[in-house]
C-alpha cells in the first residue's frame, strides 16, 4: 500500500528522479509492447471485430478512476430516455465468473464485479466478459433490440472495432507526469487524444492547462458531478437536507481510483467528515471493515460503486450506511446529440 501512494505521488504530484531512472527501461519495454501490439490489429495479424450495432468506448489512457462510471450510466439513461435500447459491456473486474455473463440486479458483486451490478440495479442491460466482442455478441443475443452499446472501459481493448471514443480525465489529476507506466500513470501516449472523437474532463479544467485542449481535434465537454441524492442502504430513506448532517459523526469510505475527490465532493457540499479511510480500488468490504466504523459513527457515507458490495446477508445488521448518488452534468449536449446520429445513420 505504501509502495503504491509513493508511485502515486510520483505519478502525480512531486517528480521523483530516482524513480525515474529505476523505472524508466520498464517503461520503455511497456511502450514498445503497446505500439507492436496495436500495430498487429492496425495491419491484421491480429484479428478485430465488428458487432452489428454502433460501440461506444468510454475509457482512458491512464490508469485509476476518471469517472466512466458515472458518465457511462447517464449517457444510457439519456439515450434511453430519447427512445433509444441500449446495453452495457465491460469486463467485470474482479468477476468469478469465466467466459461472458449477462447481470441481474440479484447477482452477488462478487461474482460479477462492483461496476456491473451498478448497471443491473439502474436497470440498465448489462453483459460482462473479458473478451468485449464475446460479452456484446452474448448481450445482443438476449436483447436483440439493441441499438447502441456502451463499452466502460476498453479504449485499449482493440480486439472490439468501434464507432465512436470517448476518452475521460480526471480534471485534479489530469495526465500526471505524462510518462507512460510504471514511470507515469498512462497506458498510452498524451498523442492518443488526437484519435479519440470526444475527451470529457471530469471535474473543472484546470487553469493554464496546455494539454487536453491542444492535444485533441474532437469535442471537448467538461463534466460536473452534482448530488441527486443520499439514501439509506437499507431503507432507502433519503436526507433530503444537508443539515440533517449536522453534530453527526459522520464517517466516509472509498475504494475508488481517487477516494480523495469523493471526501472533497462531500466537504464541499459542507458535510462535516469525522474520519475518511481510502480502500484500494474495486476492495471487496469484510464486515470489519465496516462494524467498527459503524459502532463509532452515526452515518457511514459510500458512494454507488462501493455499495454494491454491501448488499450481502452479512451486512444486514449494519444499518447506519448512506449511498450518496450523484449523477453528471455537461456542459453542452453535443457529446448526447452525436451518439443519437450515430444510431439513426445505421
Amino acid at each position: 500500500m505504501q509502495i503504491q501512494k509513493s508511485i502515486e505521488t510520483h505519478w502525480y504530484y512531486k517528480n521523483n528522479p530516482f524513480l525515474n531512472l529505476w523505472l524508466s527501461p520498464f517503461s520503455l519495454l511497456f511502450f514498445l509492447i503497446s505500439i507492436i501490439r496495436k500495430t498487429l490489429y492496425r495491419v491484421r495479424i491480429f484479428k478485430s471485430f465488428k458487432l452489428p450495432v454502433p460501440v461506444v468506448i468510454i475509457g482512458n489512457i491512464s490508469v485509476g478512476g476518471a469517472g466512466k462510471t458515472p458518465l457511462t450510466k447517464y449517457l444510457a439513461q439519456e439515450l434511453t430516455n430519447l427512445g433509444f435500447s441500449v446495453g452495457v459491456i465491460l469486463r467485470g473486474y474482479k468477476s468469478q465468473i469465466k467466459g461472458t455473463h449477462i447481470v441481474l440486479s440479484s447477482d452477488d458483486s462478487k461474482l460479477v464485479g462492483d461496476e456491473a451490478l451498478v448497471y443491473a440495479k439502474n436497470n440498465i442491460r448489462v453483459a460482462i466478459g473479458i473478451d468485449r466482442y464475446l460479452a456484446g455478441v452474448t448481450l445482443l443475443k438476449k436483447h436483440p433490440d439493441i441499438q447502441i452499446i456502451l463499452a466502460d472501459d476498453g479504449l485499449q481493448h482493440y480486439k472490439l472495432q468501434r464507432d465512436y471514443e470517448i476518452a475521460v480525465i480526471d480534471s485534479t489529476r489530469m495526465l500526471g507526469n505524462r510518462f507512460v507506466l510504471p514511470m507515469g500513470p498512462l497506458r498510452e501516449m498524451c498523442c492518443r487524444l488526437k484519435s479519440v472523437n470526444a475527451v470529457v474532463i471530469n471535474g473543472k479544467i484546470p487553469p493554464l492547462n496546455d494539454g487536453v485542449g491542444i492535444h485533441t481535434p474532437g469535442l471537448i465537454v467538461e463534466q460536473k458531478l452534482v448530488l441527486e441524492k443520499i439514501f439509506n442502504l437499507k431503507t432507502e430513506g433519503q436526507i433530503t437536507a444537508i443539515t440533517q448532517l449536522s453534530n453527526k459523526k459522520i464517517a466516509a469510505i472509498a475504494a475508488i481510483g481517487n477516494p480523495q475527490r469523493f471526501f472533497d465532493f462531500l466537504t464541499n457540499l459542507g458535510i462535516k467528515l469525522t474520519q475518511t479511510i481510502s480502500f484500494p480500488d474495486h476492495h471487496s468490504y469484510t464486515v470489519a471493515d465496516i462494524r467498527s466504523l459503524s459502532k463509532n459513527h452515526d452515518i457511514i457515507l459510500v458512494t454507488e460503486k462501493d455499495s454494491a458490495k454491501l448488499y450481502g446477508a452479512e451486512f444486514k445488521d449494519i444499518t447506519n450506511v448512506f449511498v450518496v448518488l450523484v449523477k453528471p452534468l455537461l456542459d453542452n449536449h453535443k457529446l448526447i446529440e452525436q451518439l443519437c446520429n450515430l444510431v439513426k445513420s445505421k
